[in-house]
């Protein structure tokens, strides 16, 4: 079982190794890719919106000598733009700066376009993944009405105003603030705003008179949704109602459904049904019950080797003039003490030489005899 689990992680690690290096080596060619097509897309809406309020600038220039344009498919949507002109389109990078600018924030356009440039709206809408936000009443286009809003029975318009979205870099909050030389309250346009790891946010040039600390700019409040009931919402008496009681005397699924997520044998899957793994662990204890009887008394597994090898081992064995039989008589015993004796004399120190003599056994008494009288 052991080796199983390890197969099962060895192999999740190469797939999570694979799949890294094949995304690092995407990444920087999906990026250029992505940031082409969001440059095009930029330019496309910006090109439709002035081609759209060209004509009509032109149309109201001209007067009654304008030429009739307004005809055909165009007839009843001439001079506007598509609709998804209006939407707005998320940073291909997915890396989303924090410019500290909410819903009912009062900002002034500093950039694009420049026909609203100076003017001062609040922010009606902010998308924080396309980093731009909708300001009311402030670059205004005119689109078709789509087919999901004409009801039958209902004279809708077939064009609508509303409002394009504006890149955040292009608009700067306004706030009130107290003019330290003349202690009057105006409107200011921050130009920088920092924000702290808290989630606040204040100007870091401006020291307030009053407190003599940075000046925080409190938050918007946020505007509670309204919820009006329908006839088709669900009643909270049927939400409420008890359906299904868990019990302990039936499974939640079926236990085969594992199968239907993932193979059974397959080398990823690491939850198994209690049958394969009884059946790997009776194996692991198998095995380790053979290596158990497989072992000298030393504890080292013993060598299996077939008759071939054992051969091979006896002729190495008699061609270096080794014999497994020969044994250490105690002649032999004796030439190798006697010869450990006098190199240790000759190796060890003079006081070492000097206990040695002294820890030599007494030589024995002499034994007295019995005198008879």
């Amino acid at each position: 079982m052991q080796k199983l689990l390890k197969r099962t992680a060895q192999v999740q690690k190469q797939a999570a190794r694979r799949s890294r290096t094949r995304s690092r080596l995407n990444a920087s060619d999906q990026r250029r890719l992505l940031i082409g097509q969001h440059k095009q897309v930029n330019q496309a809406r910006k090109e439709l919106l002035y081609s759209a309020r060209q004509a009509l600038r032109e149309d109201w220039q001209l007067g009654p000598l304008a030429p009739r344009r307004d005809v055909g498919d165009n007839a009843k949507t001439y001079g506007t733009v598509p609709i998804r002109v209006v939407q707005a389109v998320d940073n291909p990078l997915g890396k989303w700066k924090k410019w500290g600018i909410r819903v009912g924030d009062r900002v002034c356009v500093t950039g694009d376009p420049e026909r609203d440039r100076g003017k001062i709206g609040v922010v009606g809408e902010v998308t924080e993944k396309a980093e731009s936000c909708k300001v009311r009443g402030i670059n205004r286009v005119n689109v078709p009405t789509p087919e999901y809003m004409k009801v039958q029975g209902r004279a809708e318009p077939p064009v609508q105003t509303t409002e394009a979205p504006i890149h955040l870099s292009s608009v700067r909050l306004v706030t009130p603030l107290v003019d330290p030389n003349t202690g009057i309250k105006r409107d200011v346009i921050v130009n920088e705003l920092t924000l702290t790891p808290t989630g606040q946010r204040y100007i870091a040039n401006y020291i307030s008179p009053d407190t003599g600390k940075p000046h925080y700019i409190p938050w918007p409040p946020k505007q509670k949704p309204e919820y009006k009931d329908n006839e088709v919402d669900t009643l909270r008496i049927d939400v409420e109602k008890v359906t299904w009681t868990p019990t302990l005397l039936r499974a939640p699924m079926p236990s085969g459904v594992i199968d239907e997520l993932r193979n059974k044998y397959s080398k990823f899957r690491t939850r198994h049904e209690d049958t394969y793994i009884e059946m790997k662990e009776s194996m692991d204890e198998e095995r380790k019950r053979r290596e158990q009887e497989m072992q000298w008394g030393g504890g080292t597994p013993k060598e299996m080797l077939t008759p071939v090898q054992e051969l091979n081992r006896a002729r190495n064995m008699e061609r270096k003039g080794i014999d497994d039989q020969d044994k250490l008589t105690e002649e032999v015993l004796a030439g190798i003490g006697a010869m450990m004796v006098r190199k240790g004399k000759r190796l060890l120190p003079k006081e070492e030489k000097v206990e040695q003599a002294t820890l030599q056994p007494p030589p024995p008494e002499p034994r007295m005899e019995a005198q008879t009288p």
